[in-house]
């Protein structure tokens, strides 16, 4: 009985590397490439790429927080978005930080960062330096631009506006809002 425990065991794991290794061969261990309907890409330094314009458009929707669509600018072919080299789908608008790979945009030390998770159109952002009411204020001008939009629509983007612990331990662990929103927490300038 156990030696058949043993060969079954054994013949699992033989299995199981060989798929592991088929399929390891077959990625050759390179990215996927992009479908047509995503945008153009340059590559800029190393494995991080820059979203350069497509043809012809000037806006894009996005999805808002109760169920419909706000029209923005097509931030992704602004030249300050770029792809994150970690993880497929997310972007980053401005700021953003080193990641192990060769990068001349990034930042060693951003007073924000704001990211864009294309699959559910959210806008996560991070307020990394003090005063944070102030660098919320630099992020609300700065994503308004960028973005094209009104106050009024930037309330109505699926976001998030968080700091860590440990830039400010009495504001971490919850949603900030911006600062002209309703239910917006106020903030030391």
């Amino acid at each position: 009985m156990n030696r058949i425990w043993i060969v079954s065991i054994g013949a699992a794991v033989v299995i199981g590397l060989i798929i592991f290794a088929s399929w390891f061969a077959s990625s050759n261990g390179q990215a996927p490439t992009p479908s047509g309907n995503q945008p153009a890409s340059l590559p800029i330094a190393g494995s991080i790429t820059q979203v350069t314009p497509s043809s012809g458009s000037s806006g894009m929707s996005v999805a808002s927080a109760n169920g419909g669509t706000i029209q923005t600018k097509d931030f992704m072919e602004d030249p300050a978005t770029v792809k994150d080299p970690i993880n497929p789908g997310y972007y980053y608008l401005g700021y953003h930080v080193y990641e192990g790979v060769s990068d001349p945009t990034a930042t060693e030390n951003p007073p924000y960062i704001i990211t864009y998770i294309n699959a559910t159109q959210y806008f996560n952002i991070a307020l990394l330096q003090e005063p944070i009411g102030s660098v919320r204020e630099e992020m609300q001008q700065y994503l308004t631009v960028h973005l094209g939009i009104s106050e009024d629509e930037m309330c109505g983007l699926k976001y998030m506006v968080s700091v860590p612990n440990r830039v400010n331990s009495q504001f971490s662990g919850r949603n900030l809002g911006f600062s002209f929103c309703p239910g917006a927490t106020p903030l030391p300038k």
